[in-house]
C-alpha cells in the first residue's frame, strides 16, 4: 500500500488536476463503490432464515437506510454531514483496527477517534475547499482552525486508548509504524488535489484491504477464482448503483453546486447500510 501510494503521488506532481480527477472518479466508481456492492451476500452469511425469505428482508432493510438517509439530508442537511463523518470515521477506523484490536466499548471510541483523523487531517490541509463544499450543501460557513481543533483532540483521544489499551495488554501494533503511515497521509493530503487525495486514502487503505477482507471471509481465502466469485455477487448491485448515480449526473451535471449536494447525499445514503453490515460482521 505505501508503494501504490507513492506511486499515486508522484501522478500528482507529474499529471494536471482534470487527469487526477478523472483518475480518481474512476477508482472511487470501481474499488470505491465496489467495496460496498457485495453487503447482502454478507449479511446472508450469518443469517439462518431461507434465501428468498433473507432477501426480501435484507433487501426492504437496506433500501429503507437509504430512503431515511436521503429524507434526513433533506430535512437536516448539517447534521446529515455530521452523522456521515462520524459513522464513515469510525468505519475507516473499524477496518484498519479490528483484526489488531481486542473488542471492547472503548474501541468504538478508538476506531472513530482514529478516522477522525483522517477526516479532519485531509479537511486542514484542504480547509478552503472543504470548506466551500460544506457551505454549499449546509449553508454554514466553516474555518479551518475549527478542522484543527477536532484534528488535534482526536488525535490525542486515539493515542490516549492506544496507550491505555496497550498498557492493558488489549491491542499490539507498532505505533511508531502507525504514526509514520499518518505523516505519509499528511503529505498526500497537502499535495493532492482534495478529490485526489481523498480517492487515495479511500481506495488504496480502505476499499482494497476491505475487498480482501470481504473474500476471505466470504469464500475463505484470496485468489483469482474467489475475487471472480466476489466480482460476480456484487456486480448487479454495483451496477443499480452507477446507473443511479448517472441518472444524477444527467439530471443536475450542469448545476455543480446541486449535483455537488446529491453526490453528498448518495456516498451517505450507500455508506450507513454498509457501515451497518460491516460492523455486524465485525462484532460476530
Amino acid at each position: 500500500m505505501i508503494v501504490l501510494t507513492f506511486f499515486f503521488l508522484w501522478i500528482t506532481v507529474s499529471f494536471n488536476i482534470e487527469a487526477e480527477a478523472v483518475l480518481a472518479y474512476f477508482l472511487i466508481f470501481t474499488f470505491g463503490i465496489l467495496h460496498g456492492s457485495n453487503d447482502l451476500k454478507l449479511i446472508q452469511q450469518t443469517s439462518s432464515a431461507s434465501k428468498k425469505m433473507f432477501f426480501f428482508r435484507a433487501l426492504a432493510s437496506y433500501v429503507a437506510v437509504i430512503a431515511m438517509t436521503v429524507v434526513f439530508f433533506a430535512i437536516v442537511p448539517a447534521l446529515a454531514l455530521v452523522f456521515f463523518i462520524l459513522a464513515s470515521s469510525y468505519h475507516f477506523g473499524e477496518q484498519h483496527w479490528s483484526a489488531r484490536v481486542k473488542p471492547s466499548p472503548l474501541s468504538y471510541i478508538f476506531y472513530s477517534c482514529y478516522g477522525l483523523v483522517i477526516f479532519f487531517l485531509l479537511f486542514y490541509t484542504n480547509a478552503e475547499e472543504v470548506s466551500s463544499i460544506i457551505y454549499q450543501v449546509t449553508g454554514i460557513q466553516i474555518l479551518s482552525t475549527y478542522y484543527l481543533y477536532v484534528l488535534c483532540t482526536s488525535f490525542g483521544g486515539f493515542l490516549g486508548i492506544y496507550l491505555w489499551s496497550q498498557r492493558k495488554k488489549e491491542v499490539k501494533v507498532n505505533m511508531v509504524k502507525e504514526l509514520f503511515y499518518l505523516l505519509v497521509f499528511a503529505i498526500v493530503f497537502k499535495t493532492a488535489s482534495l478529490l485526489w487525495a481523498f480517492s487515495i486514502y479511500f481506495v488504496v487503505w480502505h476499499s482494497i484491504p476491505s475487498l480482501m477482507d470481504q473474500t476471505t471471509y466470504l469464500y475463505g481465502k484470496v485468489n483469482k477464482s474467489t475475487l471472480l466469485k466476489y466480482l460476480k455477487t456484487s456486480f448487479v448491485y454495483w451496477l443499480i448503483s452507477m446507473i443511479g448515480l448517472g441518472i444524477l449526473y444527467f439530471l443536475f451535471h450542469e448545476k455543480q453546486g446541486l449535483f455537488l449536494s446529491l453526490m453528498i447525499y448518495f456516498l451517505a445514503a450507500i455508506t450507513f447500510p454498509h457501515v451497518i453490515v460491516m460492523n455486524r460482521l465485525n462484532q460476530g
